[in-house]
């Protein structure tokens, strides 16, 4: 299942990939086929977002101290030229959640301060959660997609952060079209949001869930 996106955005995100592989292969990355792709999607929207006006700053948190991680400077350099590429301003956090995606650490994998940050623990249970129920109900399994869980926690955490803050995103363009031409991702993250709602009493709206649908999507691929 391949979801095809407006070709405005398609074309930008053909652009983002040319720059993120070049980035790559100078600083001689090495990244699975389904973590550049993760990441690709997750820039491409933080673009999107910021052409659109609806960008929602990520709160500052513990991800910051990958600022000393070996692939940083790769995440600086590819945030740089995306900033000038598309004259955009792009929120610092940004740096960090590129070089999560570059070295394939979810936000898991971090030891998190659950005093000032969203409580890892219940992201876990409710993504595992998530991946039980679509099995059950949908009999899609994604219990083995190591990189599809590392894609949603990177996801999770700022729209989540946005969620518990009241500041959902109310303007994504291709809500429609995803809706009504991917039809299973969409329903995989409406049964996400069932299991958001059950933990955090607040869920979801369309426009955030279509995003979220887009994971679906690229998990799907590579199976």
């Amino acid at each position: 299942m391949v979801i095809e996106l407006d070709s405005q955005y398609e074309k930008r995100k053909q652009e983002i990939e040319k720059i993120v592989k070049n980035v790559i292969e100078k600083h001689n990355i090495e990244i699975s086929q389904t973590a550049f792709d993760n990441l690709i999607i997750h820039l491409s929207l933080c673009i999107s977002r910021e052409l659109n006006g609806t960008y929602i700053p990520t709160s500052e948190s513990q991800i910051n101290h990958l600022k000393e991680h070996e692939y940083y400077p790769a995440a600086v350099q590819i945030i740089e030229i995306l900033e000038k590429e598309f004259d955009v301003t792009i929120d610092q956090n940004q740096i960090s959640y590129t070089t999560m995606y570059l070295a394939n650490i979810n936000l898991l994998d971090i030891d998190f301060n659950c005093e000032f940050d969203l409580c890892d623990d219940e992201m876990e249970e409710v993504i595992n959660q998530t991946i039980v129920k679509i099995k059950e109900i949908l009999n899609l399994d994604l219990r083995k997609n190591k990189e599809f869980y590392t894609g949603m926690t990177l996801h999770f955490y700022p729209a989540l952060d946005r969620l518990q803050n009241n500041q959902q995103l109310s303007n994504n363009p291709l809500k429609d079209q995803i809706q009504s031409q991917h039809e299973t991702e969409f329903e995989c993250a409406k049964i996400f949001n069932s299991i958001v709602e059950e933990h955090y009493k607040k869920s979801f709206n369309e426009h955030e869930l279509a995003y979220i649908a887009l994971h679906f999507g690229t998990a799907f691929r590579q199976q």
